[in-house]
């Protein structure tokens, strides 16, 4: 290529280098422009975002000053929130009763320590479930719950909490303290709950409630704030009407509308109106007249909170006391008057009734019966007995003072007579754990000629007022004597105890009529006075004297001799024993000689022991006896206890138990090893015939009765209007060979007797329509010239007059009730026709 053409595309090529340098440069310049223009928008928005940075550190610096002092018035507000939450528990711990805060599913958020208090020994903590603590309570013994059962209990003190609203409830701790539990149910579910402690409020009101008297209390706007169960018992009729809060007037109108005021009737508001002001105005002591006839003593005060206190005081008895005072002149000369009929009536109408529960005792002894049966029926016909004798006492005091008292003397056991004494009071004496022992001269006759019944009154006056001054300890009944000539014998009785004694300076007149000792110690005891004044002139008419010995403090003996004949008739001595050797135990010294003293004279080796233990170590020593005898009730080894472990050492020798309550011990275990159970105090006879039964061979069956001669039946017409006296009467001769007819009253006697010619008449004396003695008199004048049946006369008149009125009435002989079958039986030996068949037993 040539130059110009190299120039010319040279030239060329600049211009387009040129031309693309100026296009560069103008897109270089509109580049420029809009970096220019961004960066002056860059910097307003810097300068924009500075004037905000500047304006938010400005309010951050605000906002951290607010922020540092609110955080300095939370920490502040919290410190005081904890203190005051501290003050709260300090205050709440410091109040008596127990509060606690239980959440909605029933576990315990927080308590008191008086609340925690009354849980005392339980693991009770926060967290724990209510139930799950009411079941630690009862479970522990906490809570008195009474009668009802701890799954009815806990049930109950669960489902309050379902209730609304929630009723009070009050609980009686095992410690003796009363609580009212008071619950109430938070807005978010929790429960409160406070534990009140009224122990004292409980005791106060037991204290008014214990008031012999009405005890009312209104506060000073008339509404009542609590009155007495006796209270409401005078006023029945306005009881309902006797609540907490109720208006005395209310309470007043609502006793006129239910006729609680007899007074008032007629002039209901007037009586109000006086009644209120007598309210508003106490004066002295008033009266009112109930509608039942008693009379009140109504006595108001004003407390010092302008309430009022009222008592109502019955005095009834103070209103008959003085009537009484104004007719004693004329009541005082109709009973001297009436004296004599009313004894005689009283004696009737007690003996009827008596003649069955004395008469039906005597017919069930005469039954098969066990040993325990045997002894009840026994007491019962014993008991019975002793209470006529007691009734009898009501005729003989009258008797006494008027020197009119007789003896009956007849053979009878010294020494049943005084165990029979002995078993009648031996329920109380064992009520009050006392021994009741009877030491009977084992050289002394048993069986003696004199009045029985007196002597047993005699004897329940001295034994039961020693077992009603004894609190501890024993009553010994003691029976010595001596020989005072041929058949005759001194006894000297005693009756020991251990009981609070008598002053030396009350001594001298012990025995007077209505004298009681007035002392701290016998106070508490109640009596008329009378037993011993009765038993010194009873014992003063049988030619004997009595004595007292006594130690205040540590007992007494009263004791009296009497010279009694012994009976002829005698009882055969018992068959001897088998028995040898004897081991007695006994803790009691007097009860192990007693025992010595009765069982040496019938040739028996005894040793004694003072326990259990000493016995089980004789036993091991010596195994060689013939019977263990022991007492029941014994410290640290029983009679019982003892017996099993004789048995399991392999001993097989027979065991007699002794003891006060044979009933008891019939259940226990060891009862199986006892060969027999003699009930204390110990009869000789019975331990004798125990004795027997465990060594003497089988008795033979008795020979058959030769026939009977072919005699006819014994007629027998018995005069009674009582149905009771009848089925006794008929019990007792049900087994006898005769032919028996009953006519219900006198005039219906007199009309059998033609009909059926009876061989002997049975005849009671009060009946209706016609008595007996008019009866008898109606027989003998019917009767045909040379023939005289025997009448026999059953009366409860108990008066020596009665008897003599039926002798002068054709009656031969009057038998007193309560009816004993050996008097029946005795009369109609005696009355029985010669043509007659003997009325021996049948069947």
């Amino acid at each position: 290529m040539d130059l110009e053409q190299r120039l010319a595309k040279e030239r060329r090529a600049r211009l387009a280098a040129e031309r693309l340098l100026e296009y560069k440069q103008r897109e270089l310049f509109a580049a420029n422009e809009k970096l220019a223009m961004h960066a002056r928008a860059l910097s307003d928005q810097i300068i924009e975002q500075r004037a905000v940075v500047k304006v938010a550190l400005s309010e951050a610096e605000k906002l951290k000053g607010q922020n540092s002092r609110f955080l300095d018035e939370l920490d502040r507000a919290h410190t005081a929130a904890v203190m005051a939450e501290r003050r709260l528990w300090d205050s709440i711990d410091t109040i008596e009763d127990g509060f606690a805060v239980y959440d909605s599913h029933q576990k315990l958020v927080v308590a008191n320590e008086a609340y925690l208090r009354h849980f005392e020994g339980l693991p009770v903590a926060p967290g724990i479930l209510y139930a799950d603590l009411l079941a630690m309570a009862v479970d522990r013994g906490c809570v008195d719950l009474g009668a009802e059962s701890p799954e009815d209990w806990r049930a109950r003190m669960l489902a309050r909490w379902d209730d609304d609203p929630i009723e009070p409830v009050v609980l009686h701790l095992a410690s003796g303290h009363w609580l009212r539990i008071v619950n109430r149910r938070a807005r978010d579910g929790d429960m409160v709950s406070l534990l009140i402690d009224i122990t004292e409020q409980m005791r106060l009101r037991a204290a008014i409630d214990a008031i012999p008297d009405g005890f009312v209390l209104y506060d000073r706007q008339g509404r009542l704030v609590l009155c007495n169960d006796r209270y409401r018992d005078l006023y029945p009729k306005t009881a309902p009407a006797m609540q907490p809060g109720a208006i005395f007037e209310d309470i007043l109108r609502f006793g006129l509308a239910n006729g609680q005021y007899p007074d008032a009737a007629g002039r209901e508001e007037e009586w109000l109106s006086e009644r209120m002001e007598r309210r508003r105005n106490p004066a002295e002591a008033g009266e009112q007249r109930l509608e039942d006839g008693r009379w009140l003593r109504v006595i108001e005060q004003e407390t010092p909170d302008g309430g009022r206190v009222g008592l109502r005081i019955d005095i009834t008895e103070l209103k008959q006391q003085q009537t009484a005072l104004e007719t004693a002149r004329a009541a005082a000369e109709a009973a001297s008057r009436a004296k004599s009929a009313f004894l005689a009536n009283m004696s009737h109408e007690i003996r009827t009734p008596m003649n069955g529960v004395v008469g039906m005792a005597e017919l069930l002894c005469d039954t098969p019966l066990s040993e325990d049966q045997r002894l009840f029926a026994e007491t019962i016909r014993s008991s019975g007995e002793a209470l006529l004798v007691i009734i009898n006492d009501i005729l003989d005091y009258s008797k006494i003072e008027a020197n009119r008292l007789t003896l009956h003397p007849e053979p009878f056991d010294l020494e049943r007579t005084i165990h029979e004494v002995a078993m009648l009071l031996q329920p109380r004496a064992r009520a009050k754990g006392l021994d009741m022992l009877i030491d009977f001269d084992m050289f002394l006759p048993t069986r003696f000629v004199g009045d029985p019944g007196r002597l047993r009154q005699v004897l329940t006056n001295l034994v039961g007022n020693a077992v009603k001054f004894t609190d501890s300890g024993h009553v010994l009944i003691r029976v010595v004597g001596l020989e005072a000539g041929p058949g005759r014998y001194d006894l000297h009785v005693t009756v020991e105890d251990t009981g609070i004694g008598i002053a030396p300076e009350n001594l001298d007149h012990v025995f007077g009529e209505f004298n009681q000792i007035e002392a701290e110690a016998n106070r508490r005891f109640e009596g008329t006075g009378l037993g011993l004044a009765i038993t010194r002139r009873l014992i003063e008419m049988m030619d004997g004297a009595v004595w007292v010995d006594s130690e205040l403090g540590r007992g007494s003996s009263f004791g009296f001799r009497l010279e009694l004949p012994a009976a002829e008739d005698e009882a055969a001595p018992p068959e001897p024993l088998v028995v040898r050797r004897a081991l007695v135990v006994d803790d009691q010294f007097i009860n192990r000689t007693i025992l010595e003293r009765q069982l040496v004279p019938c040739g028996i080796d005894v040793t004694l022991c003072r326990s259990g233990a000493e016995a089980l170590a004789e036993l091991g020593r010596d195994c060689a006896y013939d019977l263990l005898l022991t007492d029941h009730a014994m410290p640290d080894i029983d009679g019982l206890a003892l017996a099993e472990k004789v048995r399991e050492a392999g001993l097989a020798m027979p065991i007699v138990l002794l003891t006060s309550n044979p009933a008891g011990v019939r259940d226990d275990p060891a009862f199986r090893h006892l060969a027999g159970v003699l009930q204390k105090p110990l009869l000789r006879s019975d331990l004798y015939r125990r004795l027997q039964k465990l060594t003497a061979p089988e008795p033979e069956p008795p020979p058959t009765p030769a026939p009977m001669p072919e005699l006819r039946q014994m007629r027998v017409l018995a005069a009674e209007d009582n149905r009771t006296n009848q089925l006794v009467f008929r019990k007792m001769v049900r087994d006898l060979d005769l032919q028996l007819t009953f006519a219900s009253n006198g005039r219906e006697a007199v009309e059998l007797f033609h009909q059926i010619g009876p061989d002997l008449v049975f005849m009671d004396i009060s009946m209706p329509e016609m008595d007996g003695r008019e009866a008898a008199r109606t027989i003998r004048a019917a009767e045909a010239p040379g023939r005289r049946v025997p009448i026999v006369a059953l009366t409860a008149h108990a008066m020596e007059s009665d008897a003599a009125q039926s002798a002068a009435s054709g009656i031969d002989r009057t038998l007193t009730k309560p009816l004993r079958r050996a008097a029946i039986l005795e009369a109609l030996t005696e009355f029985r026709p010669a043509e007659v068949r003997a009325v021996v037993p049948v069947g």
